[in-house]
């Protein structure tokens, strides 16, 4: 028996490690495209591209820990086929690699801008090569356009704006963080960026990017306008990587579907992290998050599932972006709301957005109230029906009505 996770992000290496904790005796082997030991990609557009965290505190766990537990790491490679027939996979090195359960964590890259492909002048946020890049063409710069205001564009234009850059933001729908929060919230993140000198153009796309010949850009936009800027960055969503489970026949539909087990239409398969659409038993549907939590969570269910302990994904998802000095945390899942009720004073920047449908809470969003997140986690992962008053009564602590 053999275990073939193709992927080295939080994902792939959760079920390298979790099938050691749990005993598993048999041959690893963890597959990277990357020339990097896994490490952590939020940091990426905050503390790293600020310069505040080296590049060593990202790194997940260190070489000796893979060595230690009989992981085998195959760095700056990628499997380019699967054969389900055989239970093999080919890498670009030539090299076949047999298993017995495979996993594929294949994670997502960036959404290029359309018309736009096969550019390089232009800055996608995904790696730790891509910081790099970044951060080498920053200096002497000063006007950046970062195309999309959803966590990606906004994390790194408040990252730049504190670098010193004069910093636009480009977001074709109608407010910043479409889909994500509630247009009250992402209002109030709008101001607290617009409030450090950034510009949101909202309901605004950017159709054509130029590059000069003595160097910058100019930005055409969706309303005839023409922006200058030194630095144009896009972060307009990511695509899962599926195609070599589309190639060998797995069920794929805006990514790969696997089921509460993590299992893919191959049982012998699985699939997880940000390249997966899954089943959530707390939701209906199959869901794609892109998330550490997710990515960890669905790990542990594909290596229980290989292990012979199979325990379906019930974990509540949660979320966080950090702006500025903002820490936005998010628990559940707002989609489908129809009430919203606010807890806290914006004005004193530490507040929560509680989100309700047909009556009952179904997410929290929590600005600088990390009492209010802890508890929001434990009340909808009970699933404690606290009510819209009980939710703005600031005066009495949420953490109260999980035994009230």
């Amino acid at each position: 028996m053999s275990t073939v996770i193709v992927g080295g992000g939080n994902a792939g290496l959760q079920v390298a490690d979790m099938l050691r904790r749990r005993g598993f005796e048999e041959p690893i082997t963890l597959v990277c495209e990357e020339n990097h030991l896994p490490y952590q990609r939020p940091p990426l557009s905050k503390k790293f591209l600020e310069g505040a965290l080296a590049e060593a505190r990202l790194t997940l766990r260190p070489e000796k820990f893979y060595t230690d537990r009989s992981i085998e790491l195959k760095l700056g490679t990628a499997v380019t086929h699967i054969d389900r027939q055989e239970k093999t996979v080919l890498t670009d090195t030539g090299e076949t690699l047999g298993y017995t359960d495979l996993v594929i964590a294949t994670g997502a890259r960036p959404r290029v801008l359309p018309g736009h492909e096969g550019r390089n002048d232009l800055f996608y946020i995904r790696g730790i090569d891509d910081i790099h890049a970044l951060k080498a063409a920053l200096p002497g710069k000063q006007k950046a356009i970062l195309v999309g205001g959803g966590f990606i564009g906004l994390e790194t234009a408040a990252t730049l704006t504190t670098l010193g850059l004069d910093v636009t933001v480009v977001e074709a729908m109608s407010t910043i963080m479409p889909g994500l929060v509630a247009p009250e919230l992402a209002a109030f993140f709008r101001s607290e960026h617009e409030g450090r000198g950034v510009t949101v153009l909202e309901n605004t796309s950017v159709s054509n990017v130029d590059a000069e010949p003595s160097g910058g850009f100019k930005a055409m936009l969706s309303d005839g306008r023409v922006l200058d800027a030194d630095i144009v960055v896009v972060g307009i969503g990511v695509l899962p990587n599926s195609e070599i489970a589309e190639a060998a026949g797995l069920a794929c539909d805006r990514g790969i579907l696997v089921d509460e087990f993590a299992r893919t239409s191959d049982p012998g398969i699985y699939a997880v992290g940000d390249c997966a659409t899954g089943v959530l038993t707390r939701y209906e549907g199959r869901t794609r998050l892109e998330s550490v939590q997710n990515a960890v969570s669905q790990a542990s269910v594909a290596a229980l599932s290989i292990f012979g302990e199979a325990a379906p994904y019930t974990d509540l998802p949660w979320f966080w972006s950090d702006q500025y000095d903002l820490k936005l945390q998010m628990a559940g899942l707002s989609r489908g709301y129809d009430q919203i009720v606010q807890r806290g004073d914006m004005e004193d920047r530490s507040f929560s957005i509680c989100y309700f449908k047909e009556g009952h809470l179904i997410a929290i969003d929590s600005v600088n109230a990390i009492k209010d997140h802890m508890a929001a986690k434990k009340l909808l992962d009970a699933s404690i029906d606290v009510t819209p008053d009980q939710c703005a009564d600031t005066g009495t602590p949420l953490k109260d009505w999980l035994t009230a």
